[in-house]
């Protein structure tokens, strides 16, 4: 992925900025492993999980937080969280990135599927906003769940959410569902 130009560097520089703003719940201008844990409680509530669906969402937001070296204490601001996601996304082979992806996002999808058919209704997808995005408006969340529900069918499946998540996280060029997936971009 060295042949990146730096349109699309700065571009995922913006994703990541606004990815890492929206997941600063505490909004102290730094990620940390309490932010992940605040993400983890607010599903579990919001989502009205079960102990097993809460452990593996959780489970899922401290793996994420791992990955980001997010130890206990230890807080990176939102602008060097960008950064350091910017860097290296641009050269991590793009299946390892789906395979990486999958696994954290996997049980987010789960918790989101509050009841357990397989796909995301509008009203669970408002959830998830409740939690990374609780600024924007109905109609935003709107827009974001119809691009995302790329066939049109009125749910979001796991694959359709996991490819969402990828375009946003991994992808360098501007599309619409890389616009979306954490509301406007910042």
């Amino acid at each position: 992925m060295s042949s990146l130009t730096e349109k699309q560097r700065a571009y995922h520089l913006l994703k990541m900025r606004t990815r890492f703003t929206r997941l600063d719940l505490n909004h102290d201008g730094f990620i940390s492993r309490d932010d992940y844990e605040l993400m983890a409680k607010k599903l579990k509530e919001y989502g009205k999980l079960n102990a097993e669906d809460a452990e593996s969402t959780r489970n899922a937001f401290m793996t994420v937080a791992d990955r980001l070296d997010l130890k206990p204490g230890v807080k990176i601001s939102v602008e060097e969280a960008a950064q350091k996601a910017n860097r290296e996304l641009s050269v991590m082979a793009q299946e390892k990135s789906k395979a990486s992806l999958k696994k954290t996002h996997d049980p987010i999808f789960d918790a989101l599927d509050l009841d357990k058919n397989g796909h995301i209704s509008l009203d669970e997808f408002k959830v998830y906003f409740q939690i990374v995005a609780p600024d924007i408006s109905e109609d935003e969340m709107k827009h974001s769940f119809n691009v995302i529900d790329s066939n049109k069918n009125g749910k979001i499946s796991r694959e359709e959410f996991i490819a969402a998540a990828f375009d946003f996280i991994h992808g360098f060029e501007e599309t619409e569902i890389s616009k979306v997936f954490f509301g406007r971009l910042l």
